[in-house]
């Protein structure tokens, strides 16, 4: 029979340490309907790595990033890094991995209304160390997009 404690252990074993999620906007505000860029940054715990996008067997599950229930209008592009291939177990064929942080590209297209919108994204993955991999999990990070007010229109002067 098994001891709490030696339960509690197996369980630590069956999840992988929870990779950090940050989002960081290269501009402050962007203009209404602009391409507003990001990255979003997925720091992978040390001993693990998750696969590339696309994966390099159509088998793997890659790392992946979507936008959760965006406003009206607006719509999202990521670029995924390149991978490095790697020889994992007694698998001979080499497979695309990330390891340590992971930097995704995004491009949201901004909505036509100034103000601060929050947008939520999913970044979806499999973990996995040099002999196993663990249930995939999915992680949301919050961020605001700041949309500036469209400048000003120059009234015309009068004469003299």
């Amino acid at each position: 029979m098994l001891s709490l404690g030696a339960i509690v252990a197996l369980s630590a074993l069956a999840a992988p340490p929870i990779p950090k999620v940050s989002v960081s906007w290269a501009a402050p505000k962007v203009a209404p309907l602009a391409a507003a860029r990001a990255t979003i940054s997925v720091e992978l715990p040390d001993g693990f790595h998750a696969y590339a996008n696309p994966p390099s067997r159509p088998e793997l599950i890659p790392l992946s990033v979507e936008l959760l229930n965006p406003p009206k209008g607006v719509k999202a592009s990521f670029q995924y890094p390149a991978g490095e291939l790697r020889s994992l177990g007694a698998d001979p064929q080499p497979v695309s991995v990330y390891e340590g942080t992971v930097r995704i590209a995004a491009t949201v297209v901004a909505p036509p209304n100034p103000g601060r919108h929050p947008l939520r994204f999913k970044v979806s993955l499999q973990q996995c160390d040099d002999t196993q991999c663990f249930m995939p999990q999915e992680l949301e990070v919050r961020t605001v997009l700041a949309v500036a007010p469209p400048p000003a229109k120059p009234t015309p002067g009068r004469k003299r």
